[in-house]
């Protein structure tokens, strides 16, 4: 038992893997914060992607017809 308390306070004591887990731990924020940039420009573009696609759809058939009917012979 003694053996165990003496190495867990050397653990303690120790701060050799400490930068290594304050990089893990910078890494795993700045890989959140990238997931959450890319949810969110995603989300805002899809939505004007879908009206840009409609007005193009809008327009081709006003000017073509349904399946190309008004184009000349």
């Amino acid at each position: 038992m003694i053996s165990l308390r003496n190495k867990f306070r050397r653990f303690i004591r120790v701060e050799d893997g400490l930068v290594t887990v304050e990089w893990v731990a910078l890494t795993a924020g700045m890989v959140v914060a990238a997931v959450a940039v890319g949810f969110i420009v995603m989300r805002t573009t899809y939505g004007e992607g879908n009206k840009v696609a409609n007005n193009v759809i809008g327009t081709t058939t006003s000017v073509y017809g349904s399946k190309g009917t008004n184009l000349a012979p």
